[in-house]
């Protein structure tokens, strides 16, 4: 995936937004709310919670982290875009946020208008796992197993329109392949479908399974990435697999409710930026196989909006459409 720093500053200007009183020093009086829209554990939850604890240092006050769950993220992204945009409430997302314009004609959201981008905060590659007694221990032959049985087998993902299962469409169209998706309430539930049998592969940040996979409970077959990932080091990239490169890193970020004072959104992407770039955070992203993508609102504005038009293109692609 291309960093922040590689794309032109683009709309989403924060000079447009409209100010509110607000004097330097004031911010934050409170406690500060980080609404997540995924279950506890997933891999925006674990990034968050250790983001949130370093803010906390930083702040002088709590930053809460709130899981609401549904909707691929649209619940939580509606009720930050409906919040006091006071600096106490914040949305943590994922990139799904970014992918919802194309995949529904109806949003629950349009991030454009309805949410202020902050600051970007990781990025990880995605992991295809499988339960350990799958019969292949890499891409080809993943590939070559679906090959010979199509349509018989079933993908997990932490829900319609995630990244990892847009990600999975992508491999598979790619590839010739053709598999069944599972939806789940979040990875946690989707990983539990494919250690239960229910599925017989998913796609996921590379966080998220981790620790079944160092149980031995889950297979690692190939990552996402262009590098394999420092934490699974004798895992194959899809390219080193055999097949074409696939852009799909999952990666998240902090969006404020519209009309939020641009003061309070510099500071908070200033402090996102320096607890992103403490010791303590990075030894957090190294052991989960992410990296910061933190930089400036600007940048993340460009950004954001970047990666809509290239879902766009992506789902066109696909066919995939959601209602």
């Amino acid at each position: 995936m291309n960093t922040i720093d590689r794309r032109t500053v683009v709309g989403l200007s924060l000079a447009a937004i409209a100010p509110l009183g607000w004097a330097q020093g004031d911010w934050p009086a409170k406690p500060i709310a980080l609404i997540l829209g995924f279950p506890p554990g997933g891999p925006n939850d674990l990034v968050a919670r250790a983001m949130g604890l370093r803010l906390t240092e930083q702040l002088k006050q709590q930053v809460l982290i709130e899981n609401r769950p549904g909707a691929n993220g649209n619940i939580a992204a509606s009720a930050v875009s409906r919040a006091a945009p006071d600096g106490y409430t914040f949305l943590y997302n994922s990139s799904s946020l970014a992918l919802s314009p194309a995949l529904y004609s109806k949003n629950i959201v349009d991030p454009r208008k309805d949410l202020v981008p902050v600051n970007g905060t990781a990025a990880l590659p995605l992991v295809c796992v499988v339960e350990a007694s799958f019969p292949a221990n890499n891409f080809r032959e993943w590939a070559a197993y679906l090959r010979a049985n199509p349509g018989k087998f079933n993908y997990g993902s932490p829900g319609a329109g995630n990244l990892a299962h847009v990600a999975a469409a992508m491999v598979l169209k790619a590839n010739g392949l053709d598999a069944v998706h599972a939806p789940y309430k979040g990875s946690s539930e989707a990983l539990q479908g494919l250690i239960g049998g229910s599925t017989q592969f998913q796609f996921d940040s590379v966080n998220s399974p981790l620790t079944l996979i160092k149980s031995g409970r889950l297979k690692p077959l190939f990552v996402t990435s262009a590098q394999r990932s420092p934490v699974l080091p004798d895992v194959q990239t899809l390219v080193e697999g055999g097949s074409r490169p696939i852009d799909a890193a999952a990666w998240q970020g902090v969006m404020a409710p519209p009309k939020t004072p641009p003061a309070i959104v510099q500071r908070m992407s200033a402090e996102i930026a320096k607890a992103m770039a403490s010791p303590e955070m990075k030894a957090a992203l190294a052991l989960q196989g992410a990296y910061s993508i933190a930089s400036t609102p600007e940048r993340y504005a460009a950004f954001f909006s970047d990666e809509m038009e290239r879902y766009k293109k992506t789902v066109d692609e696909l066919g995939l459409k959601l209602d």
